[in-house]
């Protein structure tokens, strides 16, 4: 029994599992990306919410339930600058464990790639061997007959 087939068919399932580890780490990396946008969003909207509240400060607006609903605001918006930050740094973690699996998917793939290319080689040495060993059989055959003739039929 051959054993091409079934090296075939771990390299080509070997192939998909390296393909879907890229199109996982392709998506994190838009996550990441994506969240790391946000985060930037909220550190702008928090720079411009506290150049307003300092504007105001300045200009003499001291309203204390005005500025009390601010700071709320504030430590609001700082909370969810951390959860995103936290959101980040998930990502990014996944990016990293994506891109470690698909590393290790192409090691594994060009591993089985390269032992199907030596069982190619030792079947290609085999195949040439034999050839080699009926050709001399055959030119042992013509000298002892006295002639060469070319007939393959009884080789």
């Amino acid at each position: 029994m051959s054993t091409k087939p079934p090296l075939d068919l771990i390299i080509r399932v070997s192939t998909e599992r390296r393909d879907t580890a890229a199109l996982s780490l392709a998506g994190s990396r838009r996550q990441t990306d994506e969240a790391t946008r946000k985060l930037d969003m909220l550190s702008q909207y928090r720079r411009d919410y506290l150049g307003r509240m300092n504007a105001g400060e300045s200009a003499g607006s001291t309203d204390p339930v005005r500025m009390s609903n601010i700071r709320a605001f504030l430590d609001k918006l700082d909370h969810a600058l951390t959860q995103q930050q936290h959101e980040v740094a998930a990502c990014e973690s996944y990016v990293n464990a994506c891109f470690h699996l698909l590393n290790a998917q192409e090691k594994k793939l060009k591993s089985l790639e390269m032992l199907r290319d030596q069982r190619a080689c030792e079947l290609d040495h085999r195949e040439r061997c034999r050839d080699q060993k009926r050709n001399d059989e055959y030119a042992a055959r013509a000298a002892r007959t006295g002639g060469a003739t070319l007939d393959f039929r009884s080789a």
